[in-house]
């Protein structure tokens, strides 16, 4: 008799350890599905802010000064509030913050253009320009650039995924 208790206290012990140990596997399958969903969505979201990095979805207000370089068309209001809330959604406040920094460097540059008229006719910046006040934007512009991408490339982990 004892000796069928034990088998039945083992049978309900091994039982019980399989149930755990299938719950467990399925928790933690589900957890790392759900992780690199979001990993792919936080991905996507950045590649996006790269594709769209430019003045026309700055978080410039003052449309009415003359130089303004932010969204001007209802598209490009819509793009900047459909970036700003994926960005809210699955960026972090570091990227967040950067991209703005980053628009905002972008229009100074325009406007340091605009009012230099350092553009060409067909919109681009000519090589060779010497004004002290386009190249102390042209830097700020770069560099606010290359900390969005380098805090980009830092949080989806691009790095470490390309050396695998």
């Amino acid at each position: 008799m004892e000796q069928l208790i034990g088998v039945v206290i083992g049978g309900v012990i091994a039982s019980g350890g399989g149930a755990l140990t299938a719950w467990l596997t399925a928790k933690h399958q589900k957890n790392a599905a759900r992780a690199k969903d979001l990993w792919d969505r936080r991905a996507a979201v950045y590649l996006d802010l790269l594709l769209h990095l430019s003045g026309t979805v700055s978080f410039a207000t003052d449309s009415d000064v003359p130089g303004y370089y932010g969204p001007q068309t209802p598209e490009q209001h819509q793009l900047r509030r459909d970036l700003a809330a994926r960005v809210t959604l699955f960026g972090s406040p570091k990227v967040r913050e950067l991209w703005e920094a980053a628009t905002e460097a972008i229009g100074d540059l325009h406007y340091v253009c605009a009012e230099g008229q350092f553009y060409t006719q067909d919109g681009n910046i000519p090589p060779g320009i010497t004004d002290p006040g386009f190249l102390r934007c042209k830097a700020a512009e770069e560099k606010a650039e290359q900390e969005l991408i380098k805090q980009l490339r830092h949080e989806i982990d691009v790095d470490k995924h390309l050396k695998d």
